[in-house]
């Protein structure tokens, strides 16, 4: 009789240890990012999209490119876009920006390589890093890497890039 009350709390105590140790662990588990509604939009594609647009030097694309970060874009992205002259700030500037690169023999292609979403933050933004490289006509590839920060616009519900900084 000893022993089996011996053998019960020892399986007891072992069962309660598995237990403590599964909760401890999930508890402790990472929140992944949510799969998002194709109505909203897929967080790798808007984000090697937006970053390909963003280092596009192709006369050709150049002006749709800008069209589509500022439709993306949040607002204060935009904004500190326009500041840092990734974006031109009229139609003369744009005209004149596609002039310039026409100029350019070859455009230089964006080989987007990697993208890695994150945990989604305190505020409900899910934070990318997105890498590749950017391929010259001439010269060896120059490696990127870009931290976008992406929400869920109001307006329309679609993803948008609330900020991009370079890593």
């Amino acid at each position: 009789m000893k022993i089996s009350n011996y053998l019960n709390s020892k399986l007891t105590r072992s069962l309660a240890t598995a237990c403590l140790l599964a909760v401890s662990l999930s508890a402790c588990q990472k929140v992944s990012v949510p799969r998002v509604s194709s109505t909203v939009g897929n967080v790798n594609e808007v984000s090697s999209d937006f970053v390909a647009h963003y280092l596009d030097t192709d006369a050709k694309s150049y002006a749709s490119s800008q069209s589509i970060l500022k439709q993306v874009a949040s607002p204060g992205c935009v904004q500190s876009m326009l500041k840092g002259g990734v974006l031109a700030k009229n139609p003369k500037e744009l005209k004149a920006k596609t002039a310039q690169l026409a100029k350019k023999r070859y455009a230089d292609v964006v080989d987007v390589q990697k993208v890695e979403p994150g945990d989604v933050t305190a505020n409900g933004l899910i934070p990318v890093v997105v890498r590749g490289e950017l391929l010259k006509s001439v010269g060896k590839p120059i490696p990127f890497a870009y931290k976008l920060l992406l929400g869920v616009r109001k307006d329309n519900g679609k993803l948008a890039v609330v900020t991009i900084t370079k890593l």
